[in-house]
């Protein structure tokens, strides 16, 4: 048998059923409005029916984690745009997650968005809040930057 927890859309393989249930536990703790429940797979049906297939059967409960957030948004010439959104903010994240997950104490980067706006983001993600907030501050110089010199980041056909 393979005992999968349903968290969420997502259904994360166990091998044994008490990692499956204690990812129930703690998922329901972090999301009590999202359905979570164990299911219990064959596992001839898991390795041709499920997701990822028997490479993806854990014989553990994965990492779980605080993942802190920041986000801005700058015009051309560098000014700070009002996004409507936290500009800080911090979610439970699992390594199965991968586009929410990380396990380092801070990572940035800074993108200018498609379209005539040409704005540019900058975002921060890591698991330590402080270095996070460090880090945003340089993120956000760099996106002033970025917007005010398109050409020095290779955003523009003249570079």
């Amino acid at each position: 048998m393979v005992h999968v927890a349903r968290l969420g859309e997502q259904r994360v393989p166990f091998l044994h059923r008490e990692h499956a249930d204690e990812a129930v536990a703690r998922w329901s703790e972090d999301w009590p409005d999202h359905p979570a429940a164990v299911e219990e797979w064959d596992r001839w049906r898991w390795e041709h029916q499920g997701p990822g297939g028997a490479s993806t059967i854990r014989d553990r409960v994965p990492e779980r984690t605080v993942v802190f957030h920041a986000r801005a948004l700058f015009l051309p010439g560098g000014e700070r745009a009002t996004a409507g959104l936290p500009e800080q903010w911090s979610v439970p994240a699992w390594e199965f997650e991968t586009d929410r997950f990380t396990d380092r104490a801070s990572a940035w980067r800074t993108a200018r968005r498609p379209g005539p706006g040409q704005e540019v983001e900058a975002k921060v993600r890591g698991t330590d809040k402080d270095a996070v907030e460090a880090a945003f501050a340089e993120v956000c110089a760099q996106a002033v930057d970025r917007a005010q010199n398109p050409g020095k980041y290779g955003d523009t056909d003249e570079w």
